[in-house]
């Protein structure tokens, strides 16, 4: 169907963190000029992909989702989501979906196949091109487990000279679970806060105050060396 694309890998993964080193050592494998990360419990609608590649094909420095169709982990119900959200966050630093606001409607002109420019993404299902994946610099391998690097990565493109999108013409289920599948040694809370501090240390400037007021026990976890992330910035 696609006789362009190479192959498509999959693997079972005992964490989100595993799952990370495999999407990066993977990625440098991959001949293809575009790479599209999909999480394992994903169900692609057909025609699915084109409205990805073609974005990329315009512009390379275009990072493009689908729409997030809702699988229930209980009955395997298909329920299609809605075209008129978009990615966001709170200064908690948690990913939040939010009504489009006019001024992006009217830059598409109303047209609600447009693609979407979206300040954040969900994390885990989007088509990127290869060689600006690494030349932004891919994942930050400093997170552990899970948490924070779907906010990071959105800031990173936004602020490395991209445009993150949504093509409303992609639709691609995803099974959403109720609990987390992953462990997290130390507990959960220390987790997601040192990788959400090192969101905020890298990327946020002096916005950072609004997420340690907001997570005050985040100023007690370590966000380890960010020197190397921070110099992203300055290519």
């Amino acid at each position: 169907f696609f006789p362009n694309v190479l192959y498509f890998r999959a693997l079972s993964c005992a964490n989100s963190r595993e799952a990370q080193q495999f999407n990066l050592g993977s990625s440098f494998s991959f001949q293809g000029q575009v790479i599209t990360f999909l999480d394992a419990h994903c169900e692609c609608t057909e025609g699915w992909l084109e409205p990805l590649l073609a974005r990329i094909v315009l512009d390379r420095k275009t990072v493009v989702c689908p729409i997030i169709d809702v699988i229930s982990d209980e009955t395997f119900e298909y329920v299609t989501a809605s075209d008129q959200t978009w990615g966001g966050f709170n200064w908690k630093l948690n990913f939040r979906w939010y009504r489009v606001p006019s001024r992006e409607m009217q830059r598409r002109n109303h047209d609600r196949t447009a693609p979407l420019r979206t300040p954040t993404m969900a994390g885990g299902l989007f088509s990127i091109d290869r060689d600006y994946f690494y030349e932004i610099g891919s994942y930050d391998e400093g997170m552990d487990i899970w948490g924070g690097e779907n906010l990071e990565m959105s800031f990173r493109i936004w602020q490395c000279g991209g445009i993150l999108e949504i093509a409303p013409c992609s639709h691609v289920g995803h099974v959403f679970r109720d609990k987390s599948p992953y462990t997290f040694p130390g507990g959960v809370a220390n987790i997601v806060l040192k990788n959400a501090a090192r969101v905020a240390e890298v990327w946020l400037d002096e916005w950072k105050e609004f997420y340690y007021q907001m997570s005050p026990g985040a100023r007690k976890a370590s966000a380890g060396d960010v020197s190397e992330r921070r110099a992203l910035r300055e290519k």
